[in-house]
């Protein structure tokens, strides 16, 4: 075991300066040695220990880490582990799936937020955030109605029997998350003799 000044060398200093600047603050404004030689002292005393011992004050943590690695991490130079399925991975899938419920949670509360928001501001805002993390609005109007896309919130009878089925406006817009449907744009379907929304 090698002894490493550093770490000691560096605490007693920075203790010295902190018990100077005590001596100068706790005497009201002047110098006391004697305030100075018992805060100074302790900050020694420290130091030495440490020195003895042989060990750094500063980063444990560090040389903890070296000494024993994490117990899923696969020795060096070879492939990959094979066994059990290591704890640590098992904690990541836990640890991903609340992050995407938490995620879920989140944008569900901004979009509800988003249409509630009465300042065309904070409307902005909102939809630059969504462009930015992948939520994008879902507006319907003109496409084939699918009921595992869209919900039918009214018919309104066709024009014509080209225009059956086909959604005539979104009344609520619709939003995806990544691809992922997280609110089905609620519509409008044009709807005439043979077809039901």
């Amino acid at each position: 075991m090698t002894n490493r000044l550093g770490g000691p060398l560096v605490g007693a200093l920075v203790g010295l300066a902190a018990a100077a600047l005590g001596a100068v603050f706790l005497t009201g404004g002047g110098f006391d040695a004697r305030v100075l030689g018992i805060a100074a002292g302790s900050v020694l005393v420290t130091a030495a220990v440490a020195f003895a011992a042989g060990r750094s004050i500063a980063a444990p943590a560090a040389k903890a880490a070296a000494l024993n690695p994490p117990p899923f991490a696969p020795p060096a130079g070879t492939g990959a582990v094979s066994g059990a399925i290591p704890v640590g991975q098992l904690a990541d899938s836990a640890r991903a799936a609340q992050n995407t419920t938490d995620r879920t949670v989140l944008v569900e509360t901004c979009i509800w937020m988003r249409d509630r928001a009465t300042s065309p501001a904070l409307a902005q805002h909102l939809d630059g955030a969504f462009a930015k993390v992948g939520v994008n609005p879902v507006d319907a109007t003109g496409q084939r109605f699918d009921p595992a896309v869209h919900e039918a919130g009214s018919t309104v009878a066709a024009r014509g029997p080209a225009d059956e089925g086909i959604i005539a406006r979104t009344e609520q817009i619709g939003y995806t998350d990544r691809g992922r449907i997280v609110r089905h744009p609620i519509v409008t379907v044009y709807r005439g003799q043979g077809v039901r929304a």
